[in-house]
């Protein structure tokens, strides 16, 4: 099996909450990047016991066919809503398919479905060592972005964005957008470092990186958030480093890279499970995985309001998966 170091690992993981949170729709408050961060670490308690399972040199085969099943239908599911996501948020950043609805959305996603079949063909590693790059390159770019938009901001907006949801809907909604936990549980068995300290680092830089993110929308866009579908883009829009006709060139860049990467890891992971659960299909795998994604993806359309149906089914599922080797161990016994 190919194993990833914890660099790559976390960078995998954070490049797809990132492009999640350059996704979100709806008003965003100080509370947001609260929930948010609250939500990160109870992710982490949620993964810890799968994280144990692995320590002890196990896989999520030994977890049974079931539990891969189940791993398999959340990164199919999350794959389909990041493609809703993307198209959503595409009709304000993708420019040269502005006007062209669905032929778009078409175009975006055969693009997308062609490069992530090339980065997947490499295998988990491979995928893993180029994430380093892109999210090296996606930090570079958030930081001039985030310092430009707090340069132009208004501190008056902190206030300005009323909190009108509470601590606990905030953070339901930041455990809503956890689906990535799915790819998670199959990429932190090919960590070949110190599993745990790979787990607590990403998720604590999750943290972190989410509420930076979070308030920087709130302090540009603080004013302007009931006006605002999607709060960090306009952040990036606003704060106009460098200028150009629509949006910021760097913001266009790194969302467009990372969404790419967010799908692919989501199709690398069902790719591997699918060929753990039916081994004799060897061909074809990762194109029929994100096939069944973007089919998905056009089900859900804009239909994903973060609510806490989604928060239970992911946090459940997640939790399925280690209490599936437990009792598979004891009945063995």
């Amino acid at each position: 099996m190919n194993k990833i170091s914890k660099l790559q690992f976390g960078s995998l993981m954070l490049i797809n909450d990132v492009f999640v949170l350059f996704c979100l729709t709806g008003g965003v408050s100080v509370m947001t990047a609260a929930g948010f961060g609250i939500g990160s670490l109870l992710q982490l308690v949620i993964v810890m016991p799968l994280v144990s399972i692995y320590r002890q040199g196990k896989t999520l085969k030994d977890c049974g066919k079931l539990a891969e099943l189940i791993a398999l239908l959340g990164t199919s599911v999350w794959g389909g809503l990041l493609f809703s996501m993307l198209w959503n948020a595409g009709e304000l950043v993708f420019v040269p398919f502005e006007g062209m609805g669905k032929t778009g959305r078409l175009l975006i996603t055969g693009i997308i479905a062609v490069v992530c079949v090339y980065l997947s063909s490499s295998g988990i590693k491979a995928l893993a060592r180029s994430a380093v790059i892109a999210a090296a390159l996606g930090l570079v770019c958030l930081a001039i972005v985030v310092v430009c938009a707090v340069i132009n901001s208004d501190i008056s907006n902190l206030e300005a964005a009323e909190d009108i949801s509470g601590l606990y809907r905030e953070a339901v909604k930041g455990f809503a957008l956890s689906g990535g936990l799915f790819g998670l549980a199959v990429m932190l068995g090919f960590v070949k470092d110190n599993i745990r300290t790979a787990a607590v680092d990403y998720f604590v830089c999750k943290a972190v990186i989410s509420s930076i993110v979070i308030t920087t929308g709130v302090l540009v866009c603080g004013g302007i958030m009931e006006i605002t579908d999607f709060p960090i883009v306009s952040a990036a829009q606003l704060s106009q480093p460098f200028p150009v006709q629509r949006i910021d060139s760097l913001f266009l860049i790194i969302f467009t890279v990372f969404a790419v990467y967010s799908i692919a890891v989501q199709a690398s992971a069902a790719e591997y499970l699918i060929g753990e659960i039916i081994p004799p299909l060897k061909r074809y795998r990762c194109s029929i995985m994100l096939a069944v994604m973007a089919g998905l993806g056009a089900v859900f359309g804009g239909r994903f309001h973060y609510g806490l149906p989604f928060a239970i089914i992911f946090a459940v599922s997640v939790l399925v998966i280690p209490i599936l080797y437990f009792i598979k161990r004891k009945v063995k016994a």
